[in-house]
């Protein structure tokens, strides 16, 4: 990957120094790396992985969701009464005890309530509707309402009807996943849909709330859902096309389980096309086997680990996602933003394509081996002076042997000196006076070192995010690329990550970028046209709510950057910077305006400040 210009600016000096920054240019076979003061040259080789298989995107129609009529007509219906031991029904209606059993196809309004009994579902593969009008099930096992044999099953919420499906307090998990043994609440062997303007309330003491192990298609109602397990399941896929949803479940979310490849319909998918959805999960928010579309919507989620995650392709086009908590916000082996909104906060990675699901806490323990990162006992591991490579190998002098020159300075980096200062982020945020670790040990090229996994790719060309991930904030072990919308990163405090960390190549030629963090594992796109890249790193850390400004050789402010946490670099790319032009960079400035994601402002939007120098975009 070729590096742009870099800059070392030294806050409490005031000045920006230019530094010896290595750049390169082609990917996956010889790359030619020359030092920007023209000194050395080298050659260097990268290999491209081959071990991934290309990922392909399926489209609404390849999920086959069939067209079912959902303007319900309850003029001639069967009427169920359910009582504790006084349960009636009609024709195809059978009662035993507290077990209410519809054996044949047609329309079922239900209403009243069973503290220990069920309702079955079992036809010839016939079409059933069931109509909840004010009901209260409490079953004495697991499913409360079970579909043991059916065509197509809609479950209509009554506008104005309050509806509520529970376990027995002592219910217990089925123990083969791969039989029809009910294992949620509201359980369908058969295409389930649940439609209408009434309510229903879901309380999964053992597994999973709702669940079909055909497809699963909400199209509107309002839903409150709590899982022992997961808690909205389709195995084949699951649609959500409108509806009031909230999820609060141990395991998933949202989940599609089935990995089969069938060339004919595609399956383990998950499609949101709108709804509101409040989703809080023990693990991931969303997950699907193969794919994951957002197209609409509002979507909020706070995951005990992945936000969003799928093997496969994940694509958000339109509507709002907000992830509050996550280890890593958006996962998939192939990521696609193409519009919506979204801000993402995540322990790990922010945005992470990878070739399969990722284990929590192993970001962290991985860095720290890596050239660059904050080491586990907290010493930064050492480069060659004046290497500005960010992602090398464990700090080793050219002969092999370990070296120790770590020194505390604070301040000021000479601009005669070749050392190369990066923050020891256990600083006091508050200040701008941080401490600063000499770098002087061995190291590598600065990014793209790793190989990059072929078939697997980050493609950004809309929408806006903001991005605030203690991991890498965009991370991809196959290539980027950005053609379009806003991305807004506060990074990682730790130098093991990098706001940016991409095997492959990453080019830009188009939208709004903004990445801040620490600088020990730097990484910047490559520009690709007239749209150039600024990268700045700070000889000495600065402290959050610190304003960056960008401006042009006219006198123009083009950005302005205030950054959410402490930081010691920043990379920017907008319509504003053109390759080759000289910007002049700013710090200290009261921001106005209104910002485009996280703290970026386009335009004239500071005043005041310190001028620290100037650089070329790349």
């Amino acid at each position: 990957m070729r590096k742009p210009t870099t800059a070392l600016a030294g806050i409490l000096a005031g000045t920006l120094l230019l530094a010896g920054c290595s750049t390169s240019t082609g990917t996956g076979s010889d790359t030619t790396t020359t030092t920007s003061d023209d000194t050395t040259t080298s050659t260097t080789t990268t290999t491209t992985s081959a071990t991934s298989s290309e990922l392909t995107e399926v489209s609404y129609e390849d999920l086959d969701v069939k067209d079912v009529d959902l303007s319900i007509d309850t003029a001639g219906a069967t009427a169920i009464t359910l009582s504790d031991s006084g349960s009636t029904g009609g024709d195809g209606v059978a009662v035993d005890g507290d077990t209410v059993t519809i054996t044949a196809g047609g329309t079922y309004v239900l209403s009243g309530s069973l503290s220990a009994g069920q309702v079955v579902v079992d036809t010839d593969d016939e079409d059933v509707n069931l109509v909840l009008d004010g009901v209260d099930i409490t079953s004495a096992d697991t499913a409360a309402i079970d579909i043991e044999n059916a065509d197509e099953v809609v479950i209509w919420l009554e506008a104005g009807s309050t509806n509520t499906l529970a376990d027995a307090a002592d219910a217990t998990a089925a123990t083969d996943e791969e039989s029809d043994a009910p294992n949620a609440t509201l359980y369908s062997t058969a295409d389930l849909w649940i439609a209408g303007e009434g309510t229903l309330t879901v309380d999964a003491v053992a597994e999973d709330g709702i669940a079909s192990k055909d497809g699963l298609v909400i199209e509107s109602g309002t839903l409150d859902v709590t899982a022992a397990d997961d808690g909205i399941r389709g195995k084949d896929f699951l649609v959500i096309k409108d509806g009031d949803i909230t999820v609060d479940a141990d395991g998933d979310a949202l989940k599609s389980t089935n990995e089969s490849l069938d060339e004919e319909t595609a399956v383990g998918v998950v499609w949101i096309s709108g709804g509101t959805l409040d989703l809080t999960s023990g693990v991931d928010g969303i997950d699907a086997v193969n794919q994951v579309t957002v197209e609409g919507g509002e979507l909020a989620i706070a995951a005990g680990d992945d936000g969003i995650t799928t093997d496969g392709v994940l694509r958000v086009a339109d509507g709002t996602v907000d992830i509050s908590t996550s280890v890593e916000g958006l996962e998939g082996g192939v990521i696609l933003l193409s519009g919506g909104t979204g801000t993402i906060k995540s322990s790990d990675d922010g945005l992470n394509v990878s070739s399969g699901s990722s284990t929590s806490g192993s970001a962290g323990q991985d860095a720290g081996t890596m050239g660059g990162g904050q080491m586990g006992d907290g010493t930064m591991p050492e480069r060659p002076s004046g290497d500005m490579g960010g992602r090398g190998g464990p700090g080793s002098s050219t002969d092999g042997t370990t070296t120790d020159t770590t020194t505390d300075t604070t301040g000021t980096t000479d601009a005669t000196s070749a050392s190369v200062t990066t923050a020891d982020y256990s600083t006091d945020a508050s200040s701008t006076d941080a401490t600063v670790t000499t770098v002087a040990g061995g190291g590598g090229m600065g990014g793209g070192m790793d190989q990059a996994e072929d078939g697997r790719y980050l493609e950004i060309s809309g929408g806006t995010w903001y991005i605030d991930a203690d991991g890498d904030g965009i991370d991809s072990n196959g290539t980027a690329t950005m053609t379009g919308g806003t991305v807004v990163v506060d990074g990682p405090t730790n130098s093991g990550n990098g706001a940016i960390d991409v095997n492959g190549e990453f080019t830009i030629t188009g939208g709004t970028l903004a990445a801040s963090g620490s600088s020990g594992m730097l990484e910047a796109p490559t520009a690709s046209g007239d749209q150039g890249v600024l990268t700045v790193t700070f000889a000495s850390a600065i402290a959050d709510g610190t304003a960056i400004t960008v401006t042009d050789a006219d006198g123009d402010q083009v950005a302005t950057f205030t950054t959410g946490k402490i930081s010691q670099s920043l990379v920017l790319s907008t319509d504003g910077i053109v390759s080759g032009d000289t910007y002049t960079i700013s710090t200290g400035g009261t921001v106005s305006g209104t910002a485009v994601a996280g703290g970026l402002v386009l335009g004239d939007a500071a005043s005041g400040g310190s001028d620290l120098g100037t650089l070329k975009a790349d």
